[in-house]
């Protein structure tokens, strides 16, 4: 899976498939997009503990998972001899792949258990993001 930002140097990133709703996912990563990443940690703790809601909801297992992954980035930016603190945190989700239960019960048969991937980059503001294009003096 190719990532959706263009990456230059000193930027950390990681790619993961969580067994989380995708839907959920993606207020979760929205609320903490663009953010230094002691600020998105600290925020992801404060849903956790139940201080701070998105919308009157807590997203206790996604909130969950997220931080796990996020755990992860710094670990790979620690290993890379890169400050995560002083970095901001780029993050996104989309759909999965569609996976299907198995015939345990004849009601839940066929039914599509929820699974999202979620890729997050750790980089500078600047360092990061949508190439600009340069115009040219029209006349």
């Amino acid at each position: 899976m190719k990532y959706s930002l263009s990456l230059k140097e000193k930027t950390v990133r990681g790619i993961a498939t969580l067994r989380i709703s995708q839907k959920n996912s993606t207020l979760v990563c929205r609320a903490i997009n663009k953010k230094r990443f002691p600020e998105a940690k600290g925020f992801l703790e404060r849903l956790k503990d139940k201080k701070t809601s998105i919308n009157g909801k807590y997203f206790t297992k996604t909130v969950e998972e997220i931080s796990k992954f996020l755990k992860q980035l710094e670990d790979n930016a620690r290993a890379q001899n890169i400050d995560p603190e002083n970095m901001f945190l780029f993050i996104s989700s989309y759909q999965g792949p569609t996976m299907r239960r198995g015939r345990r019960r004849w009601k839940k048969f066929g039914t599509q258990m929820k699974i999202c991937h979620v890729q997050g980059i750790l980089g500078e503001k600047n360092g990061v993001g949508k190439k600009v294009r340069e115009r040219g003096n029209k006349k």
